[in-house]
């Protein structure tokens, strides 16, 4: 990581910023639209972030009330994750060759500390996601995640996230 990258607790981020890095990593909530995928950012408790001169290249989102805080979004420019990735999605991190999402997620939950979290939580991509968690000192929960999904994009197939492997070759 040899270039002058700043990672910056609760910075200014644009909407324009915010979106092209949605666009960039095909990161689904750019099926919102500009607008309503922007909204959570100014409503997070805090907001950690990466930026390569004015590009926006790391984000990472928490809410917090008081005691325990939930890890919202966790995303990471593609090209920082490394090379051949299973999954090409800036939202998941299966791969961080460049070190910058741990730098990110290190300060995210130092962060989270020192506003008193006791308990943070994440909800990770299960045989993907689990070893970039686990650099972080995150551990396995032995629950389940009961959830509704009525995102507009979510049967869309742009934004439908298959590994390499379900993949058709291109010859």
């Amino acid at each position: 990581m040899d270039k002058d990258i700043k990672v910056l607790v609760n910075p200014e981020i644009t909407t324009d910023q915010l979106f092209s890095f949605y666009q960039r990593n095909h990161i689904c909530e750019e099926g919102y639209g500009k607008e309503r995928a922007c909204k959570p950012l100014y409503n997070s408790s805090l907001v950690v972030s990466a930026f390569e001169g004015d590009k926006l290249i790391g984000i990472a989102r928490a809410m917090f009330d008081g005691l325990s805080a939930v890890i919202m979004e966790f995303c990471l420019e593609l090209e920082y994750q490394g090379e051949n990735l299973d999954i090409v999605n800036g939202s998941l991190i299966g791969k961080d060759e460049s070190g910058l999402g741990k730098k990110i997620g290190d300060v995210l939950i130092d962060e989270l500390f020192k506003m008193g979290a006791d308990f943070i939580s994440y909800d990770v991509v299960r045989n993907y996601e689990e070893s970039f968690f686990e650099s972080l000192g995150f551990g396995p929960k032995t629950s389940i995640v009961y959830y509704m999904d009525k995102r507009p994009y979510r049967n869309d197939e742009r934004y439908i996230t298959k590994r390499r492997s379900e993949q058709p070759h291109r010859q």
